[in-house]
């Protein structure tokens, strides 16, 4: 494809596409493809190659044509995505970033909207848009924003404190302030990216677009799969550190709802990830706030009864 966009001068870029990529031979080009059918905005690609055991490096570089705007990076030892984005973060030359994971595909029109959105209010601080989860077999699920209502506006940071309506390839936002703010916290395996965006939210107004503009797959291994029984360990103390900052921009009803919708989403995500034991006390907790609460104490007798189940099959396993 001959994407002019793509073959621009370096003074004409405006988005820097990073692209953390770990064993991503399978789906890398897919992605790739994508950007490349990106029109309107000048634009480069930085792909970070984070160590990668597969044939992720060798698929990028022959796939890079003579005078794109593709740069491939490539981490010494495989050191997680965010790190492998602030890796890129710091390359980038375009005034503004958007992500993309290496499995994910955007629509063809996401960068041009997304720029026109960022360029008319100063103000704004990052843009998202609506999504499309993606069965592994490539089957339409559900839009990202059915469950996850978002906010728009320079309030949107006390929803993020509730729960995460912007997944991270949904996100474009000003180069400078990313940096300024430190980039993505790489202490965190989950949660990097709602800290991040809501520090986002605090400097300024949030905008959202109601169009689906991301495909993103819902594949096995992801993050929040891999790290799904502990996420509520990494994350709750992630919250509660935002919200002493804040302390005084909130009200006592306000800290009360927040804390109760996170402890009712991490529930969720802790139950149907297997932690079914670890998931009562915060269910316990969101009714205590007044958050859902007759569908927060249903949770507590199924949680025991999965729980149960499991014991019993494990033991009926380990007796044969």
């Amino acid at each position: 494809m001959n994407n002019a966009y793509l073959r621009c001068a370096d003074d004409a870029i405006r988005v820097s596409v990073i692209i953390p990529a770990f064993n991503a031979a399978a789906t890398i080009l897919r992605a790739l493809a994508s950007v490349r059918a990106q029109q309107g905005v000048g634009m480069e690609i930085v792909i970070v190659d984070d160590a990668s055991g597969d044939d992720t490096l060798a698929v990028v570089e022959a796939a890079i044509q003579p005078g794109e705007n593709i740069r491939l990076l490539r981490l010494a030892v495989n050191s997680g995505a965010s790190a492998a984005r602030n890796e890129g973060i710091r390359a980038a030359r375009g005034e503004y970033l958007a992500f993309l994971d290496a499995d994910d595909v955007w629509m063809a029109d996401k960068l041009r909207k997304q720029v026109a959105a960022i360029d008319a209010d100063p103000a704004v601080t990052l843009v998202s848009c609506n999504s499309q989860m993606i069965s592994a077999d490539g089957v339409a699920m559900k839009e990202g924003h059915v469950n996850r209502p978002p906010v728009q506006g320079a309030q949107a940071w006390k929803t993020l404190l509730m729960y995460n309506f912007i997944p991270t390839p949904t996100v474009m936002t000003r180069t400078a302030l990313v940096r300024e703010l430190g980039g993505f916290d790489e202490a965190l395996p989950v949660g990097e990216d709602l800290d991040l965006w809501i520090r986002l939210a605090l400097r300024g107004k949030v905008a959202v677009l109601p169009e689906i503009l991301i495909n993103y797959y819902n594949l096995r291994n992801s993050l929040m799969k891999r790290h799904g029984r502990q996420s509520g360990n990494i994350v709750a103390p992630m919250i509660e550190r935002h919200l002493g900052e804040q302390m005084a921009r909130l009200t006592p009803t306000e800290l009360r709802h927040i804390r109760g919708t996170q402890s009712f989403q991490m529930g969720c995500d802790l139950f149907f990830s297997g932690g079914y034991l670890g998931s009562m006390p915060l269910f316990l907790q969101a009714a205590r706030c007044g958050v859902r609460p007759v569908k927060s104490l249903s949770y507590l007798p199924r949680a025991l009864l999965m729980q149960a189940s499991r014991v019993t099959k494990q033991s009926f396993k380990s007796s044969k």
